[in-house]
C-alpha cells in the first residue's frame, strides 16, 4: 500500500517520524530500531509474528491495521495506564464513527463489538541511554479476523461494506491524536472516566482468571487510576492488577 499524503502530513504536523513496511515480524519489535530524537509511528501491512497479550500470537494478515507509536515517557509510573486508556478510547471512537453497534472495552486491553474481539492493545516501557520511552501497539481487524476456538472474533467488514483501507487508516490515526491530546492537557481523570464508560462489566458479577490459574467470581466495583480492578468478594475488597475476565 502506498501511504496517502494526508497521513504523512498529519504525522509530520504531530512531530512524528513515519515508517511504513510491507512486512515485519512485529511493529512492537521493529519500532525499537528507530528510537531517537523524534516520536515514531510505524505501520506494517502484514506481521509475521505479531504479539498479543501474555506472549500470545496476534494473527496478522494483510488488510488489517498494525500500528505502533513510540513516545518519550515523561510521566510518573503511576500514570502509565492513561496511555492504554487513551488508546482504547481512540479505537472505540474510531469504530463508532463507522458502525452503530455496541463497541465496548474488555479490561485491560481488548476492544469488542458486542462480545466479539475486534482489536487489541499492547504497551511497553523501554529505556535507552537513560531515557524512558513508551511503545503503544494497536491491532484492529478490518477485513478479516482469526478463527479461534472458544473466543469470538470479528472484523469491521462484518458490519459495514465499501471500506477503503487508506481512509480507515487515516481516521484511526486522527482519532488517536484527538484522544492523546488529553494527555498533553493533563486530563487524566477524564481519560479514565471515558474508559470506564465503555466497560460493560462495571457494577456486575464477573469471573476472573488469575495468572496462577485460579478463577474467582467477584463483584467488579471500579477501575483504579493505575488500571487495576477494584473487586469485592464476600464483603472483602481487593485490587487485581493482572487477570483476565472470562
Amino acid at each position: 500500500m502506498k501511504t496517502p499524503n494526508k497521513i504523512k502530513k498529519l504525522l509530520t504536523k504531530k512531530n512524528f517520524n513515519f515508517v511504513h513496511l510491507e512486512t515485519t515480524e512485529s511493529t512492537m519489535i521493529e519500532i525499537k530500531k528507530y528510537i531517537g530524537d523524534k516520536n515514531i509511528c510505524i505501520l506494517a501491512d502484514k506481521q509475521t509474528a505479531g504479539i498479543g497479550r501474555r506472549g500470545n500470537k496476534w494473527i496478522s494478515p494483510k488488510g488489517n491495521i498494525y500500528l505502533s507509536f513510540l513516545f518519550k515517557y515523561n510521566l510518573s509510573i503511576k500514570d502509565h495506564f492513561v496511555f492504554t486508556a487513551v488508546t482504547a478510547n481512540s479505537i472505540t471512537n474510531f469504530l463508532n464513527r463507522h458502525i452503530n453497534e455496541n463497541v465496548n472495552i474488555k479490561w485491560p486491553n481488548d476492544i469488542n463489538i458486542n462480545d466479539s474481539k475486534i482489536a487489541g492493545i499492547m504497551t511497553e516501557i523501554v529505556e535507552k541511554n537513560n531515557i524512558k520511552y513508551i511503545i503503544i501497539g494497536i491491532g484492529i481487524n478490518i477485513f478479516s479476523s482469526p478463527k479461534i476456538t472458544n473466543y469470538k472474533t470479528c472484523c469491521l467488514n462484518d458490519y459495514t461494506s465499501n471500506l477503503k483501507y487508506e481512509d480507515i487508516l487515516f481516521y484511526m490515526i486522527q482519532s488517536y491524536f484527538e484522544e492523546y491530546q488529553m494527555i498533553l492537557d493533563n486530563k487524566y481523570n477524564t481519560i479514565i472516566d471515558k474508559f470506564k464508560n465503555k466497560m460493560p462489566h462495571l457494577d456486575s458479577k464477573i469471573n476472573i482468571l488469575l495468572p496462577n490459574g485460579e478463577i474467582k467470581n467477584v463483584l467488579l466495583k471500579n477501575i483504579n487510576y493505575d488500571g487495576s480492578l477494584l473487586v469485592e468478594k464476600e464483603g472483602i475488597e481487593e485490587n487485581i492488577f493482572s487477570a483476565r475476565i472470562i
